[in-house]
This record gives C-alpha cells, sequence and structure tokens, in this order.
C-alpha cells in the first residue's frame, strides 16, 4: 500500500543518532531528581556519576528495556467502541491540553479557564467522532495545586467514554488516579489490561527528570498504565540548535524514560514522544509554527520507528490561522504537512496562542478540518491492478477512460472530494466568506453543550465522589 508520509532522516542518520544517544546516557547520563526512582536504577544497574548528581545508563539497560517494551498497545475506551490500537498504520487524533485561557476566536476575548470549561471541552470532544482520545483541554486552575490533576481526571471521566491522557506528578497522585480508573474497569488488574487512562510523563530537557514526574511515571508504570515520554525541547534554548542535534537529546531523554518504565515494571506500556520544536533566539519563546517543526516531529518519529515502539510526535492544529479560514478545504494544506509526520498519535485541536489557550469553536474547526485532511495519509493501493496496464493499453487505443470498469470501480475511493463533500469544487466555491469556518463551528458548540449528560453510572458516580471526598480531606482541603 502506497501511503502520504514524510522522511527526514536516511538510514545512516538514524543509526549516528542513535549512537550519539547511548553514548549520552552512558558518559553524560541524566538527572533523576528523585531518590527513590535514581537509586532504583542504581539497583538494576545503572552507575552513579562521580560527583552522584547524575545517573549513568549502560547500554545493556537501553537494550534490555527495548526488548521488553511491548511493540503494541491498546488506549482502551470506556465502552469499547473508540478502543486505540498502535501502531495500526493510522494517525488518532486529540485536542490538545493544559491550557490556562479560553479565547472566543470569533470576538477575541479572553477568560481564566476552570473545571467547568473542562467539562464542556469532555462533552464536546465524546461527540465529535473526528477526535480519537482526550487530554484535559484545560486546567482545573480554581483548584488547589494538590488536587488539580484528580480533579481534572474526575471531570475527564464522567464525561467521555474515549481514552483519557492525564498527568500524574507523584507518587500518591499517580496512586490515586490507578484507583479512580480502577473504579471504571472492574479493578487494578482489568485496568492494566484494559487502560482507559495512559499519562503525559515529560522528561524536562537538557536530560532531567522532575521529582514529580518521574515518581508519577514510577508508580504507573507499576501499574500497567501507558506512559507517554514527551519530550519537549526548544532548540537552541534547551537543546542543540541543529535538528539533528535536538533529535539525539530528544532520543536520549526517551531511552531514559524508557528504561525508568522498565525497571518499575518489566513490560510496561510506553509511548515513545517528543513535543520539541524550534526556539525564537531573540525573544526566548517557544515556536510551534516554525517551518522546521514538522521536520524535527518527523527525525522523532523516525527514531521511535527504529525502536519499533509505539509514537505520539504530531502536534494537530491550526491555531490563529482559522481566523481567515472560509471552510475545511482551506485548512487542509497546514494540517496536511503535520498529519504526514510519521506518528500513531497526535494531539492540538482546539489549542491557541502557542498552546497556551483553548477555543471551543477552534476545537470543532480542527476537527472539521481534520475530517478531511486525513485522506491524504489513507492507503492507497499501488498494486498491478491498481497501476492496470490493461486500461492504460486500451485507453490508449481508443482515448477513452471515462467509460473504463476500472475508471467506474475506483473512482469513490480514490479521490477525497468524491469521499469528502466539504473538498468538493463546489463546497468551496460556496463557503468564501473569510473566518465562515470559525462562526459556524461556534453555533455548531452550542448545539452539541445542549447535549451534556454524565458518562458514568450512579454507582460509579457514588464511588468516584467518595474517591474525591477521601482525597480532598487527605490534602486538608475539606469537601469543596
Amino acid at each position: 500500500m502506497a501511503r502520504g508520509k514524510l522522511e527526514f532522516l536516511s538510514r545512516d542518520e538514524i543509526e549516528r543518532i542513535h549512537g550519539t544517544s547511548v553514548r549520552v546516557l552512558e558518559e553524560v547520563g541524566v538527572s533523576i531528581l528523585s531518590p527513590v526512582v535514581s537509586q532504583a536504577l542504581v539497583d538494576a544497574g545503572a552507575e552513579r556519576s562521580g560527583d552522584g548528581k547524575r545517573v549513568l545508563l549502560p547500554e545493556s539497560m537501553v537494550k534490555a528495556a527495548l526488548s521488553n517494551t511491548p511493540k503494541s498497545i491498546v488506549l482502551a475506551s470506556r465502552d469499547g467502541k473508540n478502543d486505540l490500537t498502535i501502531p495500526s498504520g493510522r494517525l488518532y487524533a486529540a485536542n490538545g491540553g493544559e491550557g490556562v485561557h479560553i479565547k472566543d476566536m470569533v470576538t477575541g476575548a479572553s477568560r481564566p479557564a476552570s473545571s467547568r470549561d473542562l467539562k464542556d471541552f469532555a462533552i464536546l470532544v465524546d461527540q465529535l467522532p473526528q477526535v480519537d482520545f482526550f487530554w484535559p483541554m484545560v486546567g482545573a486552575l480554581e483548584q488547589p495545586v494538590k488536587l488539580k490533576g484528580m480533579v481534572e481526571l474526575d471531570v475527564s471521566l464522567r464525561h467521555t467514554t474515549k481514552h483519557v491522557q492525564a498527568m500524574a506528578t507523584g507518587f500518591d497522585e499517580a496512586r490515586h488516579m490507578v484507583e479512580m480508573a480502577s473504579l471504571l474497569t472492574g479493578g487494578p488488574d482489568a485496568l492494566a489490561k484494559r487502560p482507559i487512562i495512559s499519562a503525559i510523563e515529560c522528561p524536562i530537557s537538557p536530560l532531567t527528570f522532575e521529582k514529580g514526574l518521574v515518581e508519577g511515571q514510577f508508580e504507573l508504570s507499576r501499574a500497567g498504565v501507558p506512559v507517554v515520554a514527551m519530550a519537549a525541547a526548544v532548540a537552541g534554548l534547551t537543546s542543540p540548535v541543529t535538528i539533528a542535534g535536538t533529535a539525539a537529546q530528544v532520543n536520549a531523554e526517551n531511552l531514559a524514560s524508557l528504561v525508568i518504565s522498565q525497571t518499575a515494571r518489566k513490560g510496561a506500556p510506553f509511548i515513545y514522544s517528543s513535543d520539541s520544536c524550534p526556539g525564537d533566539l531573540q525573544s526566548g519563546s517557544i515556536d510551534y509554527a516554525a517551518l522546521e517543526a514538522p521536520l524535527m516531529r518527523t527525525a522523532a518519529g523516525q527514531m521511535g520507528r527504529r525502536y519499533g515502539l509505539p509514537t505520539m510526535v504530531t502536534g494537530l492544529g491550526l491555531e490563529s490561522l482559522s481566523t481567515a479560514i472560509a471552510n475545511p478545504w482551506e485548512g487542509v494544506p497546514h494540517i496536511s504537512l503535520q498529519a504526514a509526520v510519521p506518528s500513531d498519535l497526535g494531539s492540538g485541536f482546539g489549542g491557541v496562542d502557542q498552546a497556551v489557550g483553548a477555543s471551543f469553536e477552534q476545537l470543532v474547526a480542527d476537527a472539521w478540518v481534520w475530517e478531511v485532511a486525513r485522506e491524504l495519509i489513507r492507503e492507497f493501493d499501488a498494486d498491478d491492478d491498481a497501476i492496470s496496464f490493461e486500461t492504460i493499453r486500451d485507453a490508449g487505443l481508443d482515448g477513452k477512460f471515462l467509460g473504463k470498469r476500472h475508471t467506474a470501480t475506483r473512482f469513490k475511493k480514490e479521490f477525497i472530494s468524491i469521499r469528502q463533500p466539504a473538498a468538493a469544487a463546489a463546497t468551496r466555491a460556496r463557503d468564501q466568506e473569510r473566518g465562515g469556518l470559525l462562526k459556524k463551528a461556534k453555533k455548531e458548540v452550542e448545539v452539541l453543550l445542549r447535549r451534556e449528560g454524565q458518562v458514568v453510572s450512579k454507582d460509579e458516580d457514588r464511588a468516584m465522589s467518595d474517591l474525591m471526598k477521601r482525597i480532598r480531606k487527605g490534602a486538608g482541603t475539606g469537601h469543596g
């Protein structure tokens, strides 16, 4: 099968980056800011650096970790209707995550985000067939820091049956997350077999694992919850300014994260990930829209493929470009390049302002554009029947393709404009209002949110509420 895809690194370059990464882990090592996790690594065969501040990971540990890690993972949905098996040859898409403000893309107005907004995003994602899994789109910023992550997971699980990606910031929070997810799966063993949650646990570039995040990762891995090692290097600021240098560092961070998960539990599910991009060296800011960003993501995807690991390296979404777009077709050129990055999972729908903010209408608009853009990376036949020497031969004699059987039986599958009405020339000619896509999306948001409803049973609701009360009491925050 033929498929639209990007490649950036040659085989030799992939091996050079791998070799450099292994050398970095052996000679430079990583900073593990959790005494418990760093000691577990040493007990498993790692060494401490001369000054005792870093953990050196020998190649043998990396090889063992790669050998033990599952090469296929099921990210389960609550009802089984939206299970995601990765790798599967397709790209599954999600919304963005952890925005701190809500932006109305039609009026331009912004306000702080809250758990009520998170609830609405979960309701929208549950109903949008183009969105395959859910990140907490915004933070529960009104909550105490100790409760923020659990409130976000609680709200998410109550309002979508789709797979949820969370984030744990410590041993206790990770245990609570496992306990909550287990309430909905029939226990911890059932959760490990069909994980309805996974977790983004980020290495901190360069080569550092923050205490809370790495302890959360360790505990979740012990429970069999898939961990996504989302390295977020900023080239020129927190990683080498070159794409290849950043790829080597990000690869080292992912391999170190892999070793951590496998030290916690042999066979723990793991997803290779990068959200890296160039930095603006004048302002010191992140530039997710940089032309080189898809190349950096492609390099990360190729490295993950080199190890046979499931990957999450694609960023998806239009951001501020949507304000001038009239219809989904006009957004396709922007998302199609992102879609061609070699990855099993991607995220970003609904994100605005360099992913710091979130927008309801942006989420819907991105989903609509994705429905068309993902057609570009579907499988195309390239066998003898698809090429059809006979059809070319016959048409060479009579000059006609339109009446041939080959044309009649294949045109619906082959062309996007036939499969997707939004891609048809007539639709593109009709919908020409600048910013019209967002206006339509805003109306759709209103329609979808009127269908609001919890997706947990009364017994599940009671059990989740009791757990949250106990967690609040333990955190000393009462029952608010």
